[in-house]
């Protein structure tokens, strides 16, 4: 993919905002939750799985994305993920029974993977020499954005016009996306063969048999596993006068993220994982006492937000830190999406059914169980970078 000398930034923000309406297919349900719930007469926990399951086309099919986007063309995935996403988004706006409505989510994952397996390649391509590393840390943020506007802006919308008229916008902006990219984003260049022959099943084993590769996605999924659920469930406890967080909250987790990569860059990811996960561990635990004793909550969701996007940032520059080589960069990357979309599926409807059971304690449990999990993990992944250094 030939890339420009000078940035074309209304291509960059095009696609930032192709991304923000990629994120939305999470955030629109995370905002309209307990309203489906109702509307659906469903539990919590089924809830969690209409909200996970756009990562679950991810989750299968997220080491092979890349290597179709090649075959048919990155602005062709990205207009055919817009183009499906908005017709999916009209259809939930028609009032779908339970089921229909649900096998929409399923097919939002296609959706959702072209965006974000085309978009931020096209961006790169798009930006300049001297602004790659400020295009890429834009679109970073574009799940917390999408998180933040529909805390800012959402429930007054929905005080307007309703669920289905949600839907109906975000349909409408897909459609308008998909028209600018086909205005503002050149056709890519000749589309390559795939230059390695090999099995789905002979890619993933040697990503995750290569401790390289799979610790940096193993790593991410500790993240992911919870960040969908803390951006869905810590607003719902806030109290009354304190809603303004909840815009906040998206934000505070941006601010871990990119504070990961000011830190990473005066030592290294691991060492600082060592310090992140512990203090992961305990910022849970002080978000559900501060629940149980009705005082300073909203301070300590912010901090387990801020901390989980410091987790979060902190596994993804793992990538780098552990694989010099470009070729085991893209597998690492595959990996990360893999296990990214694997912990966006399970862990909606995982803290769903928790906090039903254990109302106190039902946020903190899988957040301890996945710091305690991320650090065996790390532990795991010295102990290969140790023998390494030895050989």
């Amino acid at each position: 993919m030939s890339t420009l000398p000078t940035t074309h930034w209304p291509r960059v923000f095009l696609l930032w905002g192709c991304g923000i309406l990629a994120a939305l297919q999470f955030a629109k349900i995370s905002l309209a939750f307990q309203l489906l719930q109702t509307h659906y007469g469903v539990s919590a926990a089924q809830m969690g799985w209409v909200l996970s399951m756009v990562g679950v086309v991810g989750l299968t099919l997220g080491v092979s994305m890349g290597l179709l986007a090649t075959k048919v063309g990155y602005r062709r995935l990205l207009a055919g993920g817009l183009s499906l996403g908005a017709v999916l988004a009209a259809l939930q706006a028609l009032d779908l029974p339970f089921f229909a409505f649900f096998a929409t989510r399923v097919l939002e994952g296609a959706s959702h993977l072209s965006v974000v397996v085309a978009a931020p390649t096209l961006m790169a391509a798009a930006a300049g020499p001297q602004h790659r590393s400020v295009a890429m840390g834009l679109w970073s943020t574009f799940v917390g954005t999408a998180f933040a506007l529909c805390a800012a802006f959402g429930p007054s919308f929905l005080g307007l016009y309703g669920v289905q008229g949600l839907f109906a916008l975000h349909a409408a902006l897909f459609l308008l996306a998909c028209a600018g990219v086909w205005r503002l984003i050149p056709e890519d260049a000749a589309r390559l063969p795939d230059p390695v022959r090999t099995s789905l099943l002979a890619r993933h084993v040697r990503i995750y048999t290569q401790w390289s590769t799979a610790l940096p996605g193993l790593c991410f999924f500790c993240y992911t596993g919870m960040a969908v659920a803390l951006l869905t469930f810590l607003p719902q406890a806030l109290p009354p006068g304190q809603q303004w967080a909840a815009a906040a909250l998206p934000f505070t987790g941006m601010a871990g993220t990119f504070g990961a990569g000011w830190l990473t860059r005066r030592q290294s990811p691991m060492r600082l994982l060592r310090w992140v996960y512990p203090l992961l561990a305990l910022a849970g635990f002080a978000c559900a006492l501060a629940a149980s004793a009705q005082w300073g909550y909203t301070a300590a969701a912010l901090l387990l937000m801020g901390v989980s996007g410091l987790a979060g940032g902190t596994a993804f520059a793992l990538i780098p830190f552990l694989n010099k080589d470009a070729a085991q960069q893209a597998r690492a990357n595959g990996a990360v999406a893999q296990m990214g979309n694997l912990g966006a599926t399970l862990g909606p409807p995982t803290f769903a059914f928790v906090l039903t059971q254990q109302p106190t304690w039902g946020l903190a449990l899988p957040v301890v169980v996945l710091a305690v999990l991320g650090s065996t993990i790390l532990r795991w992944g010295r102990r290969q970078q140790d023998i390494r250094v030895v050989h």
